[in-house]
């Protein structure tokens, strides 16, 4: 039998499957990471097409059978449109969505994690604020969030931690930096 389970979350990564569907991780409040399929999302006419959005904050619907869920419904709350039209702020925002994408396991949940990529890509789309700093704001938060901070607001010696769970995050911030000298 399907269970329908309705949450708010976050689009944090969004893959093809197949000829017209998606897998999406969401970020979802109180939830944590959720994998998701959603039908028709890379179709012409798919009605979900937005629910499959990176980036996309939204009320999702998920019909959820055994360990598979697919996403029925969407009610965008904000897409940060405005982040497509700017090369650096886009990834800026695709940065912080990697950082929850990678660091957090599915089914667990930090709510200063939670908040603090919402406050960035707000930051990022509607604020004139640099990119690098509301990044940089960004990740010091989701790394004393995650417990890799001291009191003083100095980051604890990262050792295997960004080894494991960050090259991605450290080359998408090389990325970053080269990318604002263009």
């Amino acid at each position: 039998m399907n269970e329908l389970i309705t949450l708010e979350g976050l689009c944090i990564k969004s893959v093809g499957y197949g000829e017209t569907d998606a897998i999406i991780n969401i970020y979802a409040a109180g939830r944590g990471k959720i994998s998701a399929k959603v039908r028709g999302a890379r179709g012409a006419k798919g009605k979900l097409r937005y629910a499959a959005s990176l980036l996309t904050f939204a009320k999702y619907v998920l019909s959820v059978k055994g360990d598979k869920a697919s996403v029925t419904a969407c009610d965008v709350y904000d897409a940060f449109f405005s982040l497509a039209s700017d090369p650096v702020k886009f990834y800026a925002a695709c940065t912080a969505a990697e950082f929850l994408d990678k660091t957090q396991p599915e089914g667990e949940y930090n709510n200063a994690l939670f908040l603090a990529a919402l406050n960035c890509l707000r930051d990022l789309a509607y604020t004139e604020k640099k990119s690098e700093d509301i990044l940089t704001e960004f990740l010091l938060s989701a790394l004393s969030a995650i417990g890799y901070a001291r009191p003083a607001g100095k980051l604890r010696d990262l050792g295997n931690f960004l080894y494991k769970k960050t090259d991605v995050v450290l080359s998408s911030l090389k990325g970053f930096l080269q990318l604002k000298g263009m």
